[in-house]
């Protein structure tokens, strides 16, 4: 019985934490831009990149000076890319297959 209650309390507890999480953000791709060229987002926060365009995209995140490099891989159209971002710094994003595509992102501490 003690365990039981104490198993209930613990799941009601992340309940409330995860809930308390930031939404994921969305930013579009279409017309060889992304459709923010600046974003601020909380430590933990999601980008979601999709792909609105009539042509593939290739998602490249660096970090600043933290040595965070990701590469999405190729993304149709249609398609999106999701990103936690866990480290407050300042991130560059690229599109690899069109280097004039390009956003930045600052993740701070919520």
């Amino acid at each position: 019985m003690k365990q039981s209650v104490v198993a209930a309390g613990l799941a009601a507890i992340f309940a409330v934490g995860a809930s308390l999480a930031d939404p994921p953000v969305t930013v579009s791709q279409s017309g060889l831009k992304f459709s923010v060229k600046d974003l601020q987002v909380n430590k933990g926060q999601t980008v979601v990149f999709l792909n609105d365009d009539d042509t593939s995209h290739n998602i490249t995140v660096t970090g600043d000076g933290n040595g965070v490099t990701v590469n999405g891989g190729l993304q149709p159209p249609g398609e999106k890319f999701e990103m936690p971002f866990r480290k407050p710094g300042t991130y560059v994003v690229t599109c690899g297959i069109h280097p004039k595509m390009r956003m930045s992102i600052v993740v701070k501490e919520p």
